[in-house]
């Protein structure tokens, strides 16, 4: 198994650390470019990444053995995804969709805006 390597990680971490090297190195893209935009995090998450470094080679190399386990079949056929159909929701019998059951015209409840030729309030 040719795994990643923990000598590998180090150096890249202590070189090139503050740059997110290592992170690329062990898989994880997203907070690399996170520690490459902004200095490793100001050096803070550079200097945490010593405390979990060999942790994250260790998942590295998990996910390297375990991805194709979980991409084939009892027999090593690549198991292939289908996309579920959509879920399409009809309203009950009787009852319409839309604004049309909100507002029904008789002026009555609630919202809306003070305008228009009903409507108290006032002055005097």
């Amino acid at each position: 198994m040719a795994g990643r390597s923990y000598t590998t990680a180090w150096l890249l971490w202590a070189f090139f650390g503050w740059m997110g090297a290592h992170r690329f190195y062990v898989g994880h893209p997203a907070t690399g470019l996170a520690y490459l935009l902004t200095v490793g995090m100001c050096c803070v998450g550079w200097l945490c990444d010593a405390f979990s470094l060999v942790a994250l080679v260790d998942d590295a190399n998990a996910r390297d053995v375990l991805q194709p386990l979980l991409e084939t079949d009892s027999d090593g056929r690549r198991l292939t995804y289908s996309r579920p159909p959509p879920v399409v929701f009809a309203s009950p019998p009787g009852m319409r969709g839309g604004r049309d059951d909100l507002d029904d015209g008789s002026g009555g409840g609630g919202g809306g805006g003070g305008g228009g030729d009903g409507g108290g309030g006032g002055g005097g």
